[in-house]
Protein backbone atom coordinates (compact mmCIF):
# COMPACT_ATOMS: atom_id res chain seq x y z
CA UNK A 1 0.00 0.00 0.00
CA UNK A 2 1.28 3.35 -1.02
CA UNK A 3 1.68 6.21 1.42
CA UNK A 4 -1.50 7.98 -0.61
CA UNK A 5 -3.32 5.10 -0.05
CA UNK A 6 -2.84 4.56 3.48
CA UNK A 7 -3.75 8.05 3.92
CA UNK A 8 -7.04 7.77 2.43
CA UNK A 9 -7.77 4.77 4.04
CA UNK A 10 -7.18 6.01 7.12
CA UNK A 11 -9.57 9.29 6.19
CA UNK A 12 -12.40 6.78 5.01
CA UNK A 13 -12.25 4.81 8.59
CA UNK A 14 -13.40 8.53 10.37
CA UNK A 15 -16.10 8.82 8.58
CA UNK A 16 -19.52 8.02 9.62
CA UNK A 17 -21.98 5.70 8.31
CA UNK A 18 -24.92 7.71 8.36
CA UNK A 19 -22.66 10.47 6.54
CA UNK A 20 -22.17 7.30 3.65
CA UNK A 21 -26.15 7.03 3.67
CA UNK A 22 -27.11 10.91 3.63
CA UNK A 23 -24.48 11.69 0.60
CA UNK A 24 -26.76 9.11 -1.21
CA UNK A 25 -29.93 9.89 -0.56
CA UNK A 26 -29.16 13.78 -2.25
CA UNK A 27 -27.95 12.05 -5.04
CA UNK A 28 -31.18 9.93 -5.44
CA UNK A 29 -32.99 13.48 -4.76
CA UNK A 30 -30.77 15.31 -7.50
CA UNK A 31 -31.68 12.45 -9.63
CA UNK A 32 -35.56 13.48 -8.86
CA UNK A 33 -35.65 17.18 -9.54
CA UNK A 34 -33.84 16.93 -13.05
CA UNK A 35 -36.57 15.55 -14.58
CA UNK A 36 -38.90 18.34 -13.23
CA UNK A 37 -36.08 21.16 -13.67
CA UNK A 38 -36.21 20.21 -17.40
CA UNK A 39 -39.81 19.87 -17.92
CA UNK A 40 -40.13 23.71 -16.39
CA UNK A 41 -37.48 24.65 -18.87
CA UNK A 42 -39.46 22.93 -22.11
CA UNK A 43 -42.44 24.84 -20.46
CA UNK A 44 -40.54 27.97 -20.93
CA UNK A 45 -39.26 27.87 -23.92
CA UNK A 46 -42.53 26.89 -25.63
CA UNK A 47 -44.39 29.98 -23.84
CA UNK A 48 -42.15 32.41 -25.09
CA UNK A 49 -41.93 30.74 -28.50
CA UNK A 50 -45.55 30.41 -28.87
CA UNK A 51 -46.40 34.32 -30.48
CA UNK A 52 -43.13 33.71 -33.20
CA UNK A 53 -44.65 29.99 -34.10
CA UNK A 54 -48.51 31.80 -34.54
CA UNK A 55 -46.90 34.63 -36.47
CA UNK A 56 -45.00 31.96 -38.86
CA UNK A 57 -47.88 29.83 -39.78
CA UNK A 58 -50.01 33.27 -40.02
CA UNK A 59 -48.17 34.86 -42.55
CA UNK A 60 -47.41 31.79 -44.58
CA UNK A 61 -43.55 31.57 -44.05
CA UNK A 62 -41.70 29.03 -45.72
CA UNK A 63 -40.03 27.89 -42.47
CA UNK A 64 -43.06 25.35 -42.40
CA UNK A 65 -43.40 24.66 -45.94
CA UNK A 66 -46.13 25.56 -48.61
CA UNK A 67 -49.40 26.28 -47.00
CA UNK A 68 -52.48 24.92 -49.18
CA UNK A 69 -52.84 26.49 -52.10
CA UNK A 70 -49.40 27.53 -52.69
CA UNK A 71 -46.97 26.30 -55.09
CA UNK A 72 -43.57 26.04 -52.63
CA UNK A 73 -41.59 28.87 -54.84
CA UNK A 74 -39.90 30.36 -52.13
CA UNK A 75 -40.62 33.58 -51.42
CA UNK A 76 -43.78 33.48 -53.14
CA UNK A 77 -47.11 33.08 -51.43
CA UNK A 78 -49.99 31.79 -53.92
CA UNK A 79 -53.54 32.31 -52.88
CA UNK A 80 -56.17 29.53 -52.12
CA UNK A 81 -58.43 28.76 -54.19
CA UNK A 82 -61.06 30.67 -52.47
CA UNK A 83 -59.51 33.73 -53.03
CA UNK A 84 -60.49 34.33 -56.44
CA UNK A 85 -64.28 34.05 -55.28
CA UNK A 86 -64.50 37.81 -53.45
CA UNK A 87 -66.97 40.06 -54.06
CA UNK A 88 -65.44 43.21 -55.94
CA UNK A 89 -66.88 46.66 -55.06
CA UNK A 90 -69.96 48.22 -56.73
CA UNK A 91 -71.63 44.71 -57.09
CA UNK A 92 -74.57 44.10 -55.30
CA UNK A 93 -74.68 40.70 -53.58
CA UNK A 94 -77.93 39.40 -52.06
CA UNK A 95 -78.17 37.77 -48.90
CA UNK A 96 -81.15 36.59 -46.55
CA UNK A 97 -84.11 38.87 -47.82
CA UNK A 98 -81.18 41.96 -48.09
CA UNK A 99 -78.63 43.46 -50.49
CA UNK A 100 -75.12 44.49 -49.82
CA UNK A 101 -72.90 46.82 -52.49
CA UNK A 102 -69.34 48.01 -51.32
CA UNK A 103 -68.94 51.37 -52.24
CA UNK A 104 -65.71 52.32 -51.05
CA UNK A 105 -62.54 50.97 -49.54
CA UNK A 106 -59.76 52.20 -47.87
CA UNK A 107 -56.55 50.85 -45.84
CA UNK A 108 -58.70 50.42 -42.61
CA UNK A 109 -62.61 51.08 -43.46
CA UNK A 110 -64.86 49.66 -45.95
CA UNK A 111 -68.46 51.41 -46.70
CA UNK A 112 -71.10 49.75 -47.87
CA UNK A 113 -75.27 50.12 -48.72
CA UNK A 114 -77.20 47.48 -47.05
CA UNK A 115 -80.92 47.38 -48.00
CA UNK A 116 -82.50 45.51 -45.33
CA UNK A 117 -86.26 43.66 -45.75
CA UNK A 118 -86.44 41.71 -42.84
CA UNK A 119 -85.09 42.22 -39.38
CA UNK A 120 -83.06 39.45 -40.05
CA UNK A 121 -79.46 39.87 -37.99
CA UNK A 122 -76.31 40.11 -39.98
CA UNK A 123 -72.44 40.37 -39.19
CA UNK A 124 -69.29 41.06 -40.16
CA UNK A 125 -66.32 39.23 -39.86
CA UNK A 126 -62.22 39.35 -40.32
CA UNK A 127 -59.68 36.70 -40.56
CA UNK A 128 -56.37 35.52 -40.81
CA UNK A 129 -53.83 34.77 -43.28
CA UNK A 130 -54.58 30.87 -42.84
CA UNK A 131 -58.63 31.61 -42.90
CA UNK A 132 -58.96 31.78 -38.90
CA UNK A 133 -61.40 34.19 -37.77
CA UNK A 134 -59.73 37.39 -36.42
CA UNK A 135 -62.80 39.30 -35.25
CA UNK A 136 -66.77 39.41 -35.88
CA UNK A 137 -69.28 41.82 -34.29
CA UNK A 138 -71.84 38.39 -33.64
CA UNK A 139 -71.65 39.50 -29.47
CA UNK A 140 -70.27 36.78 -27.98
CA UNK A 141 -68.65 34.73 -31.11
CA UNK A 142 -66.42 32.27 -30.19
CA UNK A 143 -63.85 29.91 -31.76
CA UNK A 144 -63.53 26.83 -30.01
CA UNK A 145 -65.13 27.74 -26.93
CA UNK A 146 -63.28 30.87 -26.62
CA UNK A 147 -64.71 34.69 -27.08
CA UNK A 148 -63.15 36.39 -30.11
CA UNK A 149 -62.04 39.86 -29.45
CA UNK A 150 -65.43 41.05 -28.85
CA UNK A 151 -66.40 45.12 -29.70
CA UNK A 152 -63.04 45.13 -32.20
CA UNK A 153 -64.74 46.12 -35.16
CA UNK A 154 -66.40 49.50 -35.07
CA UNK A 155 -68.94 50.33 -37.62
CA UNK A 156 -70.44 53.97 -38.04
CA UNK A 157 -74.50 53.68 -39.53
CA UNK A 158 -75.61 56.85 -42.03
CA UNK A 159 -72.62 58.80 -40.82
CA UNK A 160 -72.47 58.94 -37.14
CA UNK A 161 -69.76 59.78 -35.63
CA UNK A 162 -70.13 57.89 -32.64
CA UNK A 163 -69.44 53.95 -34.04
CA UNK A 164 -71.92 50.85 -32.78
CA UNK A 165 -70.36 47.56 -32.99
CA UNK A 166 -73.62 45.36 -34.20
CA UNK A 167 -75.26 45.65 -37.53
CA UNK A 168 -78.78 47.28 -37.77
CA UNK A 169 -81.50 44.77 -37.63
CA UNK A 170 -84.76 46.92 -38.51
CA UNK A 171 -85.23 46.83 -42.26
CA UNK A 172 -84.17 49.98 -44.42
CA UNK A 173 -81.58 51.09 -45.84
CA UNK A 174 -78.44 52.26 -44.48
CA UNK A 175 -74.99 53.39 -45.24
CA UNK A 176 -72.61 51.45 -43.12
CA UNK A 177 -68.57 52.31 -42.86
CA UNK A 178 -66.51 49.60 -40.82
CA UNK A 179 -63.49 50.39 -39.11
CA UNK A 180 -61.40 47.24 -38.64
CA UNK A 181 -57.76 49.52 -38.33
CA UNK A 182 -57.54 47.28 -34.68
CA UNK A 183 -57.19 44.56 -36.94
CA UNK A 184 -55.64 46.26 -39.61
CA UNK A 185 -52.78 47.09 -36.96
CA UNK A 186 -53.15 44.17 -35.51
CA UNK A 187 -50.52 41.14 -34.07
CA UNK A 188 -51.32 38.80 -37.31
CA UNK A 189 -51.89 39.52 -40.63
CA UNK A 190 -55.30 39.48 -41.69
CA UNK A 191 -57.17 38.27 -45.26
CA UNK A 192 -57.83 41.40 -47.77
CA UNK A 193 -61.61 40.21 -47.20
CA UNK A 194 -64.93 40.93 -45.25
CA UNK A 195 -67.02 38.41 -44.36
CA UNK A 196 -71.05 39.66 -44.22
CA UNK A 197 -72.73 36.43 -42.76
CA UNK A 198 -76.39 35.68 -41.58
CA UNK A 199 -77.90 32.41 -40.23
CA UNK A 200 -80.15 31.86 -42.69
CA UNK A 201 -78.86 28.34 -44.70
CA UNK A 202 -80.55 24.88 -43.98
CA UNK A 203 -80.76 24.27 -40.00
CA UNK A 204 -79.82 27.46 -39.01
CA UNK A 205 -76.54 27.31 -40.60
CA UNK A 206 -74.07 30.65 -41.25
CA UNK A 207 -74.14 31.93 -44.80
CA UNK A 208 -71.37 33.90 -45.66
CA UNK A 209 -70.57 36.26 -48.76
CA UNK A 210 -67.11 37.61 -48.92
CA UNK A 211 -66.02 40.94 -50.58
CA UNK A 212 -62.73 42.31 -51.85
CA UNK A 213 -60.76 44.53 -49.84
CA UNK A 214 -58.02 45.65 -52.53
CA UNK A 215 -57.43 49.27 -52.43
CA UNK A 216 -57.71 50.36 -56.27
CA UNK A 217 -55.02 53.30 -56.79
CA UNK A 218 -56.78 56.65 -56.39
CA UNK A 219 -56.75 58.88 -59.59
CA UNK A 220 -55.29 62.67 -59.52
CA UNK A 221 -56.33 63.74 -62.83
CA UNK A 222 -57.21 62.46 -66.29
CA UNK A 223 -55.56 62.93 -69.66
CA UNK A 224 -56.59 63.32 -73.16
CA UNK A 225 -55.28 61.03 -75.72
CA UNK A 226 -54.81 61.29 -79.32
CA UNK A 227 -57.75 59.61 -80.27
CA UNK A 228 -60.27 61.59 -77.95
CA UNK A 229 -60.07 59.08 -74.91
CA UNK A 230 -59.84 59.76 -71.32
CA UNK A 231 -57.46 58.02 -69.47
CA UNK A 232 -56.69 57.82 -65.38
CA UNK A 233 -53.64 59.54 -64.22
CA UNK A 234 -52.38 57.93 -61.33
CA UNK A 235 -48.84 59.41 -61.18
CA UNK A 236 -48.30 61.31 -57.98
CA UNK A 237 -45.92 63.42 -59.03
CA UNK A 238 -47.89 64.48 -61.99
Amino acid sequence: MTYQQEILARAMNHIDDDMILSAHGKRKKVRRVIPVLVAACLIAVLAVSFPYLREVIDTNSDLLGPADGDQGEPGVVSPKPEDTNYIEQDITTSLGGATFTLTHTTETTATFTMVKAFDVPFYAMFYDRRGGVLASTEPDYKDNGVTIRPNTIRLYVDGADQPVYQLPTAPGTYEITVDFASIRNGKYPMRECIGLYAYVGEDGEAVTVKFSLDVEAETTGAETTTDGETTANTDPAA
